[in-house]
């Protein structure tokens, strides 16, 4: 089916080259001068206003900083088909452009399915392709797609099309050289800043009210702005698998990248290694807290149960065995802490570990695929085997930090 600027044409012809007519057939459209080429092709590439720009999350990651965890998204700009639209009709008016589009459904794509990523179902997709002709400059094509089952997938394909058609013309072609920007996010997946757009990617102010098309020099390529992100991330990594030893870290690099040296990972895999890793060193750190309360001959002794070639960080093999570890260890350091004077590193602890259980116990009831009761005190009361309540959290104190951390735990590692 084609659509012609949003009216269905069921037997129209769509010329594959410029027109020479206006829309309304009724008028020559004059042909434009080289002079006249020039400046439209400079007003096309003039940026749009920033008020404009909206920026969309790509992907996320989650890294350590000062305050805790942070989660954090890559963004990309983007502008809506409005604003390109407007700029068109600035230019040539309503009548010296003309858009068309073919619709089709395509079939038997496979897809990962939403509720279990490890199987895949057969899908179809909404495939838009758009013709923006400017009349005595020619015609430029673009294709947009999105999966049949959302129910906006029509609109979406329509408008990417569109807008890489347009591109071809130079209109919001500049948005491409835009380089990827990492932010924090918010709890919804929204930056808690809106990042600045570069000076070369704002309007000017120069006299003659344009502004110029951005030098080569400063445009950075997608392998250069991929690879400074990359380096980051990779830097990250590495430094996160010191600190949990050789043998958590090549369980990450093995299981969730598929390699042992970090320096072979894409940017995708490197992102899921890095978060990963960031859980793995929370428990690290937990579990060096619970051996500073044990003491090293009670830590010892609980490995060797374990059946662990050592008490050295390096011997514990995978997340399995850590979670095994750090529940025993912070279990026995529960009743080592009984005793203030033989817990000396437990002044202060109970108001962090207070907050951890909550934030936890939060998560796991909001959760509905978690398997944990959805009540806030029916996750505490279950987890703790019946000795921890919600109404007596509040009075508890730092000889009860260890068995709260031992509930953490729990929660985290899910239901039994």
């Amino acid at each position: 089916m084609t659509y012609v600027n949003g009216a269905v044409h069921e037997t129209a012809e769509i010329p594959p080259v410029a027109m020479n007519q206006f829309a309304d057939g009724n008028a020559q459209a004059e042909k434009f001068s080289p002079e006249r080429r020039a400046e439209i092709k400079r007003e096309l590439e003039q940026p749009f206003d920033p008020r404009e720009i909206k920026w969309r999350v790509t992907a996320t990651s989650m890294q350590q900083n000062k305050r805790g965890p942070q989660k954090r998204g890559q963004l990309i700009a983007y502008a809506d088909q409005r604003a390109y639209t407007d700029r068109l009709n600035a230019i040539f008016g309503e009548w010296g452009w003309t858009r068309a589009y073919d619709v089709q459904v395509a079939q038997n794509f496979e897809r990962k399915t939403n509720n279990d990523k490890s199987q895949s179902a057969i899908a179809a997709k909404v495939v838009v392709v758009s013709r923006v002709t400017i009349h005595e400059l020619g015609t430029h094509t673009g294709v947009g797609e999105e999966w049949a089952d959302d129910e906006n997938a029509a609109t979406r394909a329509e408008a990417q099309a569109f807008k890489r058609a347009c591109a071809c013309f130079g209109l919001g072609r500049y948005l491409y050289d835009l380089e990827k920007m990492w932010v924090d996010l918010d709890q919804n997946n929204r930056p808690l800043e809106t990042p600045r757009l570069p000076e070369w990617a704002c309007p000017g102010n120069n006299d003659s009210g344009r502004t110029p098309t951005t030098p080569p020099s400063r445009r950075p390529t997608t392998q250069n702005r991929e690879s400074l992100v990359q380096q980051e991330l990779l830097s990250t990594v590495k430094k996160l698998c010191a600190e949990v030893g050789y043998s958590l870290s090549q369980f990450a690099l093995s299981v969730y990248g598929g390699v042992s040296d970090p320096t072979r990972l894409g940017f995708a895999k490197l992102t899921t290694v890095c978060e990963k890793l960031n859980d793995l060193a929370n428990g690290v750190t937990r579990l060096k807290k619970a051996q500073a309360t044990l003491g090293p001959e009670r830590y010892s002794e609980i490995c060797r149960r374990l059946e662990l070639a050592s008490d050295s960080l390096d011997d514990i093999p995978n997340r399995q065995v850590l979670r095994q570890l750090l529940k025993e260890a912070e279990s026995a350091g529960a009743n080592n802490g009984a005793n203030p004077a033989r817990n000396p590193t437990g002044s202060g602890r109970i108001g962090e570990s207070r907050g951890r259980l909550l934030q936890a116990a939060r998560k796991a009831a909001e959760n509905s695929r978690s398997g944990w009761p959805r009540k806030l005190g029916e996750v505490i009361l279950r987890a703790s085997g019946g000795m921890l309540t919600l109404e007596k959290l509040k009075d508890l104190t730092d000889a009860d930090a260890a068995t709260v951390d031992a509930c953490v735990s729990v929660i985290e590692s899910g239901p039994r």
